[in-house]
């Protein structure tokens, strides 16, 4: 039974902030990655929301105050933010409480308003110079997979040929060329389908008007997933599985040795996104592969305990490592700056005014 991690005992300097569910495997990963190297950290629950645990962002003339759970929050003491989970997704509202059936749109609405103000939190602190992986901006395109595809595409990513759509011509004549073809959420979240006889009939076709559907080449091949962190492809693993779909019905998980024209498309493929971790996942058939998608918080914990990765390890060094990646903004933004201004050693500990000066200026 793995300990419950809630964060290390408060120091003067909060280093490293964990937002995600205290139980979330992979926050109690790398909350144990941080105790191992005796960093300061805490978790930001994403669970106690809605509810009575302050979340506040206070405007009080040019300055800006927050607080967030026990932590009221200075930009200049906090390194880095690993965005695990936000929460407030209605597709995983607690189905044990009757007000989502009683009050549906009162309770999205709720979710909305705490979601801005999360996200608000996340993008001030980015602004000011604190690490956040992923940004909530890049964290989004797991549920806008049609665009994620088309950039993935114009990289030079090999990709599925692909359709989401609400036009049943347009996916009979899609399903006509590709011959074997796959349907599965246009945003995630639901398993992947073959495409039968019985799904192009006008009456199945014609629910597409209650929303799109993403219809899909179907590719054959090993499920290999690909860790990149920090610009380098640190891991990969095999899922062992029949299925199609391979979540829910995992075989087992083991090493995998990826050669160069892997490990090269996954750096671009975090690339295109400017992820900073990401888990990019492959078929691969021989010296044959295509790429599904780039997660922008992926699930590693599984990994590392079965197959021997160290996603955990090397993702805590780059969230220890934040305080370089500033040092680096800051010397971009001074040599991008027309006017070069002249940046004292003060300006880098006081980290919103060196860079929002930089920015604007």
């Amino acid at each position: 039974m793995p300990r419950e991690v809630t964060g290390s005992p408060r120091g003067s300097h909060l280093r490293i902030a964990l937002l995600g569910s205290p139980g979330d495997a992979q926050v109690q990963s790398v909350g144990r990655e941080l105790d191992d190297r005796g960093a300061d950290w805490t978790v930001w629950d994403a669970d106690a929301w809605p509810g009575e645990t302050p979340l506040w962002m206070e405007q009080a003339g040019t300055e800006t105050r927050i607080r967030v759970g026990e932590d009221v929050v200075d930009p200049d003491e906090l390194d880095a933010v690993y965005l695990r989970r936000m929460g407030f997704d209605p597709r995983v509202v607690d189905r044990e409480d009757d007000e989502f059936d009683e009050r549906p749109i009162a309770v999205l609405n709720q979710y909305r308003e705490y979601r801005g103000l999360l996200r608000s939190v996340l993008m001030y602190l980015e602004e000011a110079g604190v690490r956040v992986v992923n940004p909530p901006d890049s964290s989004g395109i797991h549920a806008n997979k049609p665009y994620q595809l088309s950039q993935l595409a114009e990289a030079g990513v090999p990709v599925p040929e692909t359709l989401a759509a609400n036009d049943p011509e347009r996916v009979r004549a899609f399903v006509d060329r590709i011959d074997d073809a796959i349907y599965k959420p246009v945003g995630g979240g639901g398993q992947a389908r073959p495409v039968g006889q019985e799904d192009l009939t006008d009456d199945r076709l014609g629910r597409l008007a209650n929303a799109p559907v993403q219809f899909q080449e179907r590719v054959d091949g090993d499920d290999v997933r690909v860790f990149v962190i920090g610009g380098e492809a640190v891991a990969a693993a095999r899922i062992l599985s029949d299925d199609l779909d391979y979540r829910g019905s995992e075989e087992g998980l083991e090493r995998y040795e990826i050669g160069p024209d892997i490990a090269e498309t996954a750096v671009r493929a975090a690339g295109c996104f400017d992820l900073a971790f990401t888990a990019v996942d492959f078929l691969v058939d021989g010296d044959d592969f295509a790429v599904l998608e780039a997660n922008p918080s992926p699930m590693f914990a599984g990994f590392d305990a079965h197959a021997g990765t160290d996603v955990a390890g090397h993702l805590v060094i780059l969230l220890l490592n934040s305080l370089c990646y500033l040092r680096i903004q800051t010397l971009s933004a001074w040599i991008l700056n027309s006017s070069f201004h002249v940046l004292t050693a003060t300006s880098i500990t006081s980290r919103r005014d060196s860079l929002r000066r930089l920015r604007t200026s």
